[in-house]
């Protein structure tokens, strides 16, 4: 008996050994999953940023990188995404909550302007509206795969909608006086992204995407889709990387906007997930969920500047916000089951 309790233990200690290898070693290869898909992200903003410094791309030649992404890339990214979702109710209802989202965080941030005057016009622009297309897009690809990226289309569609027209109404007006309706369908028209969106749910209501995409025709498209987007993450990064600036000065105005945002965006994300947790239950929902509400503001607002210090200012304060987007990314990849 004594012989065989004894082989028993040493067993059972032999399993407790082999246990702690295996977790080691799971441990190590989550690590280096982690590492795989953070250090591309980390590389291409410090690119952007290096590319700043050393002057290797001009502003212009940055302007050029920016329309190159949001002209082409995106709004076929965005069409190809939106026409192959799967609509039903469930999606209206998630674009019926951002919008309600949007709503509440841009009322928010203009009583925050009466209250605070030194807070600025600017101020609940920037804490209203998320750049889904530049940026979401791109990480949550790297998070979750794009075959997933219909979770933070889906969300996107609702701000879309939002900035195209309460939002770009407000900023219009705020820096030029009363915009015209007519001043501002024209610019809805005349945008890309627009177009890609729009085209792009249009077609995924018909269902016909799924059909098309398994024939001849389709599998030239994709490729042909492929090779236009790839380059996207790369780019925007980089283009985030080169708008960085560390100007005390600058810094300490843009820290009020992005503290307030902070708080802003974690409130509705709370009361999301306190009141709607169904309806963000699987992994990957709630992952989109949180990485979107976390996303910087629209990349267009710097464009309505009229002085160069207040496009420093926008520039620099959604650069900022984008640097604390990709570490909520870091935390999002290092919580993931990889």
């Amino acid at each position: 008996r004594y012989f065989i309790l004894e082989t028993k233990n040493a067993v059972f200690m032999q399993l407790m050994v082999f246990r702690k290898r295996l977790l080691s070693i799971k441990n190590q290869r989550r690590s280096i999953m982690v590492l795989i898909k953070i250090s591309p992200v980390i590389l291409m903003v410090l690119i952007g940023f290096f590319c700043r410094k050393t002057e290797m791309i001009t502003t212009e030649g940055m302007e050029g990188l920016k329309t190159l992404a949001t002209s082409l890339m995106l709004p076929v990214l965005l069409f190809h995404t939106l026409a192959t979702t799967e609509y039903t109710s469930a999606t209206i209802a998630v674009i019926g909550i951002m919008l309600l989202a949007l709503s509440a965080a841009f009322i928010i941030g203009m009583l925050i302007k009466r209250a605070v005057p030194s807070a600025g016009i600017f101020f609940p622009f920037l804490v209203t509206s998320f750049e889904g297309g530049m940026l979401g897009y791109p990480l949550y690809a790297v998070l979750c795969g794009e075959a997933r990226l219909s979770n933070i289309a889906t969300l996107d569609i609702a701000n879309t909608i939002f900035v195209f027209t309460v939002f770009l109404a407000f900023l219009t007006a705020s820096v030029n006086g009363k915009v015209q309706p007519s001043e501002m369908i024209s610019n809805v028209l005349h945008s890309p992204v627009f177009w890609g969106v729009f085209l792009g749910i249009a077609v995924g209501v018909t269902g016909v995407a799924g059909s098309f995409l398994n024939t001849m025709a389709g599998a030239l498209y994709t490729s042909a889709k492929d090779m236009i987007t790839s380059a996207l993450s790369a780019v925007i990064l980089v283009v985030v990387g080169y708008g960085l600036s560390f100007d005390r000065a600058v810094l300490k105005k843009c820290g009020k906007a992005v503290a307030g945002r902070m708080v802003i965006q974690g409130a509705i994300l709370a009361v999301i997930m306190i009141l709607l947790k169904d309806m963000f239950a699987t992994a990957e929902m709630k992952t989109a969920l949180i990485l979107y509400l976390f996303l910087p503001p629209t990349f267009v607002i710097p464009a309505y500047a009229k002085t160069e210090e207040d496009g420093i200012y926008l520039s620099t304060t959604i650069s900022l916000y984008s640097v604390f987007t990709i570490a909520i990314f870091i935390l999002l990849t290092i919580n993931m089951k990889v």
